[in-house]
This record gives structure tokens, C-alpha cells and sequence, in this order.
């Protein structure tokens, strides 16, 4: 028994352990990359969960505020609230000259104000511009933003306005009746001239900026 399992016999057995360990490695190596994992797992488990990308989050609106595209704004505006002021303002002055007057001066403070506020907001809450050019003017966006400039600008330039005309005529009752009616003329005009102008920067410009140049065929 000692010959049998002695020395001897060990190291002749060495080499073929080795070769059936190596064998059996590569074997279980080869298995392991054709087998998918599912199929690895056992009898009745759940598979493994496959990772899933985590969705892409929108990014915040950016800001393209300028002061330029604000005071082309104004300008627009102001035609038509100049109208409105110089015919309530007029009535109220009791004279034409007193209307040019109080329509001058509540022009440029208006157009002070509306400038300002306008590009604030466009600055600290810009137009949401995730929609392609492609889908209608979102025209429930634009007229809560408006109506909140309206909130936050109109109050200064009507309570100016007021305050100007009681300081020319002397009556509070005047000031404040023909006060009243130019700004809420003004009102109106500034809702039609916002909506227009979000109606232009999101849905009419896009498309003119990707309209392709048209070359001039050559000559003769």
C-alpha cells in the first residue's frame, strides 16, 4: 500500500490533474460566453434586472434677453398707446395742446417702464422654447406671461399717468375718470401687441431663420 500510493505515484498523476483542471476551466469559460445569463440562473429565480438609461431631464428655458428686442417692442406699442393717451389725455386737458403735452411725457415714461420690465422678464423667465417649430403657437404660455408683465408694469405707468393729469387740470375727479380710460385702451393694446410678438418669436421667426438662400442664377 505505501509503493502504491507513494511518491512515485503522485508525481505520475500530476500532470494529467493539471491537464483535466485546465481543461475543465476552458470548458466552463467557453459555457459561460455562449449561455446567456438568464439561462445561468437558477430554476424558478427572477431573472437579473437589465439596466435602463436613465431618461434625459428637460433642460431649464434659456434666456435671450436683450434690450434691443425689448425697445422693439415698445416701439410698436407705443404707436398705438400714444393714439389712445393723446385722445383720452386731450379730453381730459381740455385742450389739444395740454393733450400733446401729458401724451409726450406719459410716452416716455411709458416706454421706460415697459422697456425695463419686459427685458427682466424675458431675462429671469424666458420663453419656454422646448417645442419644435414645427407645433403651434402655444398661446396659453404667452398670455400668462403677459398678463404677468401686465401685473408688474402697468400699476407704474398708470399710477404715473393719473398723477401726471391731477398735476395739470387740478381734479382729482378728471385725472382719475380720463386716467382710467386711457389705460385701460392702453390695456388692450398691450395684450394685442405681446401676444403678437410671441406669436413672431416663437412660431414665425424659427421658420424664416431655416428657410435656405436662394442664389441668383448665373448671368447670360
Amino acid at each position: 500500500m505505501t509503493q502504491f500510493y507513494g511518491p512515485a505515484h503522485r508525481r505520475s498523476h500530476t500532470p494529467v490533474s493539471r491537464g483535466l483542471l485546465a481543461a475543465a476551466f476552458v470548458a466552463g469559460s467557453l459555457v459561460a460566453a455562449v449561455v446567456p445569463a438568464s439561462a445561468a440562473s437558477p430554476v424558478g429565480a427572477a431573472p437579473m434586472p437589465v439596466p435602463v438609461p436613465a431618461p434625459a431631464t428637460a433642460s431649464a428655458p434659456v434666456s435671450t434677453a436683450s434690450f434691443r428686442h425689448s425697445g422693439l417692442k415698445t416701439v410698436t406699442y407705443e404707436v398705438g398707446n400714444a393714439i389712445d393717451n393723446f385722445v383720452f389725455l386731450s379730453a381730459g386737458a381740455g385742450a389739444v395742446t395740454g393733450g400733446l403735452f401729458l401724451t409726450a411725457f406719459n410716452t416716455l415714461q411709458s416706454w421706460t417702464v415697459y422697456t425695463t420690465n419686459d427685458y427682466f422678464w424675458e431675462r429671469y423667465w424666458p420663453r419656454d422654447t422646448s417645442q419644435d417649430a414645427g407645433k403651434s403657437f402655444d398661446a396659453r404660455q404667452s398670455f400668462w406671461r403677459t398678463t404677468f408683465k401686465y401685473m408688474t408694469g402697468k400699476p407704474i405707468v398708470a399710477s404715473i399717468k393719473i398723477a401726471a393729469l391731477y398735476a395739470y387740470t387740478g381734479s382729482a375727479a378728471t385725472a382719475l375718470v380720463y386716467g382710467t380710460a386711457a389705460t385701460a385702451g392702453a390695456s388692450v393694446i398691450f395684450f394685442v401687441n405681446n401676444l403678437a410678438w410671441d406669436f413672431y418669436d416663437q412660431y414665425v421667426a424659427p421658420r424664416v431663420g431655416d428657410e435656405p438662400v436662394k442664389t441668383p442664377p448665373p448671368l447670360g
